[in-house]
């Protein structure tokens, strides 16, 4: 029995019996096509031409299959297409890690110099800097105040707390002056109020002394004394004397 491929028109001897009333499935040797194929009942007159075409291919085989089979799997990839999939992974690989390892860098050495402005947000993690030997200053840590005097006063008619004391730079640096600030506390140790102010002062040089001074009209009369600090406000503040 004689059977030509729809597709390509390629003609092959398939042996009588071997395709049922039912039909079969096929698969032309040549281009792969593939269709079910019925009986053909009469022999069929081929051109010549496509005679010596079929005789021409005729190391070509038909592959039969009955119509429950399954089709051709996918091709199996070249190994030069493996071996190009495989060079891309690898040239992808360093370029994520780079870029890992630039944001990592970045992330220590912004978390290094910018632990001022860390801290100035999360005062916690000034401990965590201490821990790591990178020591944040507090305003005014490396400063002195010395020779405080707290006394009240009549001033036209109006009490007014007045303090004076002294600031002293015992290093051999220039240091900058904070805002200091002063806090009324009453005989239990409790804050009653809190005066900040600027000195005139913006750094103070090398073994340096400057004096300050600041009175608060209408104290507390529960006041006993005066705790004075330095304040973490920034001195552009609008506060001072």
């Amino acid at each position: 029995m004689r059977i030509t491929c729809p597709d390509c028109l390629a003609q092959f001897e398939v042996p009588d019996g071997a395709i049922k009333d039912s039909g079969r499935k096929l698969r032309c040797g040549q281009c792969k096509h593939q269709w079910h194929q019925l009986p053909v009942p009469d022999p069929i007159e081929v051109p010549t031409e496509k005679i010596t075409a079929a005789t021409e291919i005729e190391d070509l085989k038909l592959n039969i299959q009955d119509s429950n089979d399954a089709f051709q799997a996918p091709p199996i990839p070249a190994k030069q297409d493996l071996a190009q999939n495989k060079n891309n992974q690898k040239s992808t690989f360093p370029i994520s890690l780079t870029l890992v390892i630039i944001l990592i860098i970045t992330t220590i050495f912004g978390a290094i110099y910018g632990r001022s402005q860390i801290v100035d947000y999360a005062p916690a993690t000034s401990l965590l800097y201490d821990k790591l030997g990178l020591h944040i200053p507090v305003p005014g840590e490396y400063l002195i105040i010395k020779n405080v005097g707290v006394w009240r006063e009549n001033r036209g008619g109006m009490e007014v707390l007045a303090v004076k004391g002294e600031l002293y730079n015992p290093k051999e640096i220039i240091q900058e002056v904070p805002i200091i600030k002063g806090s009324e506390v009453d005989i239990a140790g409790r804050v009653l109020a809190t005066e900040s102010f600027i000195p005139e002062a913006a750094t103070l040089l090398p073994n340096e002394t400057i004096k300050f001074e600041y009175q608060t009209p209408f104290p507390d009369e529960k006041t006993v004394s005066v705790i004075i600090t330095f304040s973490d406000e920034k001195r552009s503040s609008h506060l001072g004397y």
